[in-house]
C-alpha cells in the first residue's frame, strides 16, 4: 500500500464513479463496513478528503491527494467497492488558501 503523500508534491483529484450495470447487490452490501473501515484509514492517511454519494445515480465522487494518477489508482484499488465501479478521474488546480488553511488544521 502506498505512504501517505508528500503534502508538498500532492495533488487533488476528482474520481467520479459510477457503478456498473452487473453489480452483484448482496455482495455490494456485505462490504459496506469494510469499505467504510478503509475510506477512514485513508482519510487519517491523508490520501482521501471529501466523499459523496448519489444512490438516485448510483454515482460517487471521491477525492484523492495523490502525486499522480498512477496514484489515485492505487488508493482506489484498496477500496472494496472499487471493483464494483468504473471511475473517471480528474486532476484539479490546486488549493486555494482557504482549503489549504482548512487542511492544515485537519
Amino acid at each position: 500500500m502506498p505512504t501517505t503523500p508528500d503534502t508538498a508534491t500532492a495533488r487533488t483529484f476528482m474520481v467520479f464513479a459510477t457503478l456498473r450495470d452487473d453489480t452483484d447487490f448482496t455482495e455490494f452490501a456485505a462490504l459496506r463496513d469494510a469499505e467504510q473501515k478503509q475510506l477512514e484509514v485513508l482519510r487519517s492517511e491523508g490520501r482521501i478528503g471529501a466523499h459523496y454519494v448519489s444512490p438516485a445515480r448510483r454515482a460517487t465522487f471521491v477525492e484523492v491527494i495523490a502525486a499522480d494518477e498512477e496514484q489515485v489508482a492505487e488508493t482506489l484499488a484498496t477500496l472494496p467497492f472499487a471493483r464494483f465501479f468504473e471511475a473517471d478521474v480528474y486532476p484539479t488546480t490546486p488549493p486555494d488558501a482557504a482549503e489549504a488553511a482548512h487542511r492544515a488544521r485537519s
